[in-house]
């Protein structure tokens, strides 16, 4: 698998959820938690796309989220800051996979 299927299969886990998108339109419900879990494992597992990813943006944070850092368990014990940084990912992930798929056509 490609850089580019990884990301593609990340974004695939929004879709899941139902949640590409509509990051800040979330409901009081487990899905943002659930989704949030989901992404956080899937960056901390993503192997050939974990180069191209913004180290401190999206690497540490979920490392430190996986491994029960208390400092990184505090700053995303608030749905709003779940919610940027998933948009944030997402976000990422799509630009990235457009500039790439340009790139190679």
């Amino acid at each position: 698998m490609n850089e580019i299927e990884k990301a593609n299969e990340i974004l695939a886990i929004y879709r899941f959820y139902n949640m590409d998108g509509k990051l800040y339109h979330y409901e009081e419900d487990e899905r943002l938690d659930e989704l949030f879990v989901a992404i956080v494992q899937a960056i901390n597992d993503c192997g050939v796309l974990k180069p191209f990813l913004p180290k401190e943006e999206f690497v540490v944070p979920s490392k430190g989220w996986l491994n029960h850092d208390p400092s990184w368990l505090q700053r995303f014990e608030h749905h709003d800051t779940r919610a940027f940084f998933l948009s944030d990912i997402y976000d990422f992930l799509k630009l990235f996979t457009g500039k790439i798929r340009l790139r190679v056509n």
